[in-house]
């Protein structure tokens, strides 16, 4: 499956969950950790996985740049950091290491944003009679992947939010801009009296802006109030009208 052209990017709603070709054969992933970051001074980062479930699991490894463009999430391939290894054989119950190492750092006070982007492949069966009664699902995981460069740090300054709600083909949507140095990590979130999501939202990075559809048009005297995991406190607003 080509995901990307060459050079270029690719809108990540393409990137989240593969074909089903099969499910019923056991297969259980755990990764960890689920916020990897690699820090000024660091070389790299780490992230282990494990296979919980009673066959064996094959894992392509690889690392995408991740931008968010005109209110949609983009990915492309990029040169900064090398995962080892790039393919993963797991017995049951086995857990690996990957090393995800940094290349090339990120520019002086600035946060770059990655996807860590791990794929099932297809084993054999291990019967010839459990292809008559079995599917077995191809999954994608997906782990955020933040790098810092000199005088930058996961804690250099503060996510600066602001919300407004956009139409798109005749369609609302809720449009968050982060004009912060740092990323946003967005959950709990409610829009006037509806409840959006009691989980994560999503992410805002650093000098973007991310859409999310809406059901109803709001008024912009609606708030609008989320938790910000990264800064463990809440953010509410009105929409900016300007």
């Amino acid at each position: 499956m080509k995901i990307l052209a060459a050079g270029g990017w690719m809108p990540a709603f393409a990137l989240c969950l593969l074909w089903a070709v099969r499910a019923g054969a056991g297969h259980s992933v755990l990764i960890w950790p689920v916020d990897p970051v690699i820090t000024e001074n660091s070389q790299g980062a780490e992230l282990w996985v494990q296979n919980r479930g009673d066959a064996t699991t094959l894992l392509q490894v690889r690392v995408y740049a991740w931008r968010q463009t005109a209110g949609r999430e983009q990915y492309a391939t990029q040169q900064d950091i090398q995962p080892l290894p790039t393919m993963i054989r797991l017995e049951s119950g086995q857990k690996r290491l990957i090393r995800l190492i940094k290349r090339l750092p990120p520019p002086a006070n600035r946060e770059r944003a990655y996807r860590v982007l791990l794929d099932e492949i297809p084993t054999p069966y291990g019967h010839p009679d459990e292809k008559s009664h079995a599917l077995n699902f191809q999954m994608r995981y997906s782990i955020p992947l933040f790098a810092y460069g000199r005088q930058s740090s996961p804690d250099s300054g503060m996510p600066i939010l602001s919300w407004r709600m956009v139409m798109e083909s005749g369609n609302p949507y809720l449009e968050i801009t982060n004009g912060g140095p740092v990323h946003a990590r967005l959950s709990k979130t409610r829009l006037g009296n509806d409840t959006l999501t009691d989980g994560l939202l999503g992410y805002v990075l650093a000098g973007s802006s991310l859409r999310w559809p809406l059901k109803n048009k709001v008024s912009p005297q609606a708030w609008l109030e989320t938790s910000l995991d990264n800064r463990n406190t809440v953010w509410r607003s009105m929409a900016d009208v300007h």
